[in-house]
């Protein structure tokens, strides 16, 4: 009986579900191998859910650079999430723009300059304050509000700083730094009056 077929027809479909269900294993293997080769990413969503709400606010670009700066928001899917990033962007920004200003200022002390920055200081601590010990605690509770409120009034900070500087008609050596507490405040600002509810 050698070369003669002997399989039953149930044995025959058994053998090709076997081998489709094998294949298209095999594809999805495919597929995913393919993917990794280029650095595809398995799942984008919160990718896109990050340029989505970027888009809800005046300058979605500075939104995603601003959220960038923690790698955490590229896979958040909430808009509460990525505001409590923002927010917590800002207070930082505010801490370290302190610390920068403080050291400054010890070189130039008795100084015009010297009572610049000693305005930019009292600023910025002001603002870490606002920021780490109200609007915090205000949005973790849900007053979006008054957090906002708040997080809006430190974004003013930079341009007290700067003032102080054109006050005694000196260049402020701390203008970058001012405008990135400007720029961050903002989107965190904006993220938050997101959640409001109109």
């Amino acid at each position: 009986m050698y070369g003669t077929n002997t399989t039953t027809p149930i044995a025959r479909r058994k053998l090709n579900t076997a081998m489709a269900s094998t294949a298209r294993s095999v594809g999805i293997i495919l597929i995913v191998l393919i993917a990794m080769s280029f650095d595809i990413p398995a799942t984008d969503a919160g990718a896109t859910f990050l340029a989505k709400t970027c888009k809800k606010t005046t300058n979605p670009s500075l939104c995603l650079a601003v959220l960038r700066v923690d790698p955490k928001s590229a896979s958040t899917t909430t808009v509460h999430d990525l505001a409590s990033i923002a927010l917590q962007i800002a207070s930082d920004t505010a801490d370290h723009n302190a610390e920068v200003i403080h050291n400054l200022a010890k070189d130039v002390q008795g100084t015009p300059e010297g009572g610049a920055f000693t305005i930019c200081l009292g600023a910025y601590v002001d603002a870490t304050n606002d920021l780490e010990i109200d609007a915090r605690p205000g949005f973790d509770g849900g007053n979006y509000v008054d957090a906002r409120n708040l997080v809006l009034g430190a974004k003013a900070v930079g341009d007290r700083c700067e003032s102080a500087f054109k006050g005694i008609k000196k260049k402020s050596p701390v203008t970058n730094i001012d405008l990135q507490m400007t720029e961050r405040c903002g989107v965190a600002g904006e993220l938050i009056g997101l959640l409001i509810h109109k």
